[in-house]
C-alpha cells in the first residue's frame, strides 16, 4: 500500500513571469493530449545522475541546469533510488522517476512540438531551499509563466510513503517545455505515462483518469535525506 493525497478540484491563477498568457495551474485532470514520459530505459537500479540531454519519452528531452548538480554534483536523477522529502515523507522501492537533487536547482523537459497541456504527479520537500516551482518555456528556453506550488497549490503528504499529487498546466497558449525546481521537487509520472516500477494507479483516481498510468513514485537519493532533516 502507498499513500496518495487527492486534493479538491481547483483552477489556480498563475504567477506571471512575463507578459499576459492564458495558461493556468490545475489540480484535477481534464482530457489529456499532451506529452507522456517513458522512463523504462532508466530502470537500472541506479540513480542515473545526469545533466542530459537524454530522451525521456517520445519527443521529450530532459536536461538539468548547468552548474546545478545538486548533492551529487552530477546533475539530477533520471532513474531509481530511495528519497526523503522532509515533512512530506519518503519514497523508495523499484520506482523510476525524475528528481531534482537540490533545494535550489532545476531541471526541464523540452518538447519536439508545441503543447497547450502538461499534466504530472509531483511532490517536494517543504521548507527546503527555494519554493517548488513549475514554469512553461518558449521555443528558446525562456520562461513564459511560473507557478509557485507552495503558494498556489501546496502538496501536503505528512509522513507519506510514495505519496504525490496531481498538478497540471493547461490553457490556450502554446509552450515548448516545462521547467521544475526548488525543494527537491520530483516528477513521478505524466498522464498516460507507462507504468514502471510496480507502482499501481490509485483506485481513487481510476474513474477520474481512466487509462492514465503512473510511471512510478519518485525518490531523492539517500545522501540527500540529511538535508531534509
Amino acid at each position: 500500500m502507498f499513500g496518495f493525497r487527492m486534493l479538491a478540484a481547483a483552477t489556480v491563477a498563475a504567477v506571471m513571469a512575463s507578459g499576459a498568457t492564458a495558461s493556468t495551474l490545475v489540480t484535477t485532470p481534464g482530457a489529456y493530449s499532451g506529452p507522456t514520459l517513458n522512463l523504462s530505459p532508466y530502470a537500472t537500479g541506479d540513480y542515473n545522475f545526469t545533466f542530459g540531454p537524454v530522451n525521456v519519452g517520445p519527443g521529450l528531452t530532459f536536461t538539468a541546469a548547468p552548474g546545478g548538480g545538486g548533492n551529487s554534483g552530477q546533475g539530477s536523477v533520471v532513474g531509481q533510488g530511495s528519497y526523503g522529502l522532509n515533512a512530506n515523507g519518503s519514497f523508495g522501492g523499484s520506482a523510476v522517476y525524475i528528481g531534482v537533487d537540490s533545494g535550489t536547482g532545476y531541471a526541464q523537459i523540452t518538447f519536439a512540438s508545441a503543447q497547450t497541456q502538461f499534466y504530472g504527479f509531483w511532490n517536494y520537500a517543504p521548507g527546503i531551499g527555494n519554493a517548488p516551482t513549475l514554469s512553461t518555456l518558449d521555443v528558446s528556453g525562456n520562461v513564459l509563466q511560473s507557478f509557485d506550488l507552495s503558494a498556489l497549490a501546496p502538496i501536503s503528504t505528512p509522513g507519506g510513503f510514495n505519496a504525490f499529487a496531481f498538478r497540471g498546466i493547461e490553457g490556450t497558449d502554446q509552450f515548448h517545455g516545462v521547467r521544475f525546481g526548488g525543494s527537491y521537487i520530483l516528477l513521478a509520472a505524466t498522464a498516460d505515462g507507462d507504468p514502471v516500477g510496480g507502482v499501481p494507479e490509485p483506485a481513487s483516481w481510476a474513474m477520474l483518469i481512466t487509462g492514465f498510468g503512473l510511471v512510478g513514485a519518485a525518490a531523492r537519493r539517500r545522501r540527500s535525506v540529511a538535508v531534509a532533516a
